[in-house]
């Protein structure tokens, strides 16, 4: 049994778990630039230590009705797409979970952006969600972030 070290952060209503190995650093968000060419899920770009980052409301792709957080974060994670950042509500804590307490989504939220929900996480009286970076974006929008050069370019 192996057991893997996790961020917790929320988004709207939910806690969600990242695995930390694909978390970079973690930024206070203030604030984006936005980009008249850049695609539609991109909120705008922010430059970190001389590389643009394309951010990623995820509020935005899972709540987009819910009211904003008042002071978000941003998680700077690196996928097949690039760096991107993903603009988060609160970040909680890291928590040490063994494998065997991962359970696998019920099919009828498999279908969230695209497999986006891989797991759930019972902790205690928490239930958090895992997601898996690599589906936060669709592999069209992976394709157009990369064709458009945000992600990871550096100035």
């Amino acid at each position: 049994m192996s057991s893997f070290r996790l961020i917790t952060f929320r988004v709207g209503p939910e806690t969600f778990v990242l695995d930390i190995m694909a978390l970079r650093q973690i930024v206070p968000y203030a604030g984006s630039t936005s980009v008249p060419t850049a695609p539609s899920f991109v909120e705008g770009i922010m430059v970190l230590r001389n590389e643009v980052i394309p951010i990623i409301d995820l509020r935005e792709r899972l709540y987009p009705d819910s009211p904003r957080a008042e002071q978000p974060l941003v998680l700077i994670t690196l996928t097949s797409a690039g760096t991107i950042g993903l603009k988060v509500d609160e970040v909680r804590r890291i928590v040490t979970l063994d494998s065997d307490v991962f359970l696998p989504s019920p099919p009828l939220v498999r279908g969230i952006r695209g497999e986006l929900l891989i797991g759930v996480v019972p902790h205690g009286d928490e239930v958090y969600l895992l997601i898996d970076v690599e589906n936060v974006l669709t592999e069209p929008e992976k394709i157009e972030l990369q064709h458009n050069e945000l992600a990871g370019a550096t100035v």
